[in-house]
């Protein structure tokens, strides 16, 4: 059986890495192609790259060229901007792009990254968020809340083109050496401010892990959404505990404003306004029954995760 042409947009981000070399290396992708606003650190066997934003028109014609079997969507703007109109014209015009192009290229299986974010961090939520639980991105938080408005696409989508199979993966927190995300963000300084008061169990799933987990869903076709998660949580003062450095816990009342005030001043110790603060307030643990019902396995725990990233940044030993 001949391999599988797969089309990859946001090729240089860092979920995508991982993803491009167990593809190179792998029989059953044929070759692959990409896009990106940046150039990738690395070049692939099997690849044909193209530098290019994911709101260029050009990017239906080009996937109506190459007629791929697979599109991975993983184009995405992680840190938030402070324009957030620039920032939901990428995330979210930008996906509705890639959709309309994986529509003329005519793709059987579509596979959309979303996000833990999405199901909302909320004092009621369930022990363990299931795929079919609502998603109730907290207002602000414009990463999340783009996220649900994107499987809303995804939705529509669907309904247009049932033949096509949408896959849609919601990881947790992502980490490994090469993740720029918020809560990476949070660790990198000398010392961790901290909410005092508020402890919520987390999960952490390794790049690795991501990377395995996409391709897993690919080969075997698998339809729906898709919580990325292993089963064990840790929490934050953990996860403070485990990297060594000296944390400063702050009473709400403090630090809340003081957030919105470095935000607003444009301070770049914080790249996150308020609006993020209750995904460290509050619980999202998701149940990761659904995966491995498909016999994915995750190779990392949460614990294992963070220990691997704070070696990588050479925090721990």
């Amino acid at each position: 059986m001949a391999g599988k042409k797969v089309f990859i947009t946001g090729m240089s981000g860092y979920l995508a890495g991982n993803l491009c070399r167990e593809l190179d290396r792998s029989d059953w992708c044929e070759n692959f192609f990409g896009m990106d606003v940046k150039k990738p650190l690395y070049k692939y066997d099997k690849c044909e790259f193209r530098q290019m934003d994911i709101n260029d028109p050009g990017l239906l014609d080009w996937v109506a060229e190459l007629k791929p079997d697979i599109l991975i969507h993983l184009a995405y703007v992680v840190p938030e901007m402070h324009d957030h109109g620039l920032m939901h014209h990428i995330n979210f015009d930008g996906s509705r792009n890639a959709l309309a192009a994986a529509e003329a290229g005519k793709v059987s299986q579509v596979l959309v990254a979303s996000s833990g974010t999405a199901y909302g961090a909320w004092p009621d939520n369930p022990a363990a968020l299931k795929e079919d639980h609502a998603l109730r991105a907290n207002p602000g938080f414009i990463y999340a809340v783009d996220k649900v408005k994107v499987e809303d696409l995804c939705r529509e989508s669907v309904k247009k083109h049932p033949q096509v199979i949408m896959t849609i993966i919601r990881p947790c927190v992502v980490y490994g050496p090469r993740v720029d995300n918020y809560i990476s963000n949070l660790l990198d300084h000398y010392f961790i401010l901290g909410l005092r008061g508020y402890n919520p169990p987390l999960q952490f799933v390794h790049e690795d892990d991501v990377a395995a987990a996409i391709i897993h869903l690919a080969q075997k076709g698998c339809a729906g959404a898709f919580n990325l998660a292993p089963e064990d949580t840790i929490t934050m003062e953990e996860v403070y505990a485990l990297s060594r450095k000296p944390t400063i816990p702050f009473p709400d009342w403090f630090l809340t404003p003081m957030v919105a005030l470095q935000w607003a001043l444009r301070i770049p110790t914080l790249n996150f306004s308020t609006a993020f603060l209750d995904y460290i307030r509050y619980p999202w643990v998701m149940d990761n029954s659904r995966i491995r019902a498909t016999g994915f396995r995750f190779r990392y725990s949460s614990r294992e995760t963070v220990e691997l990233m704070l070696r990588a940044k050479a925090w721990l030993p």
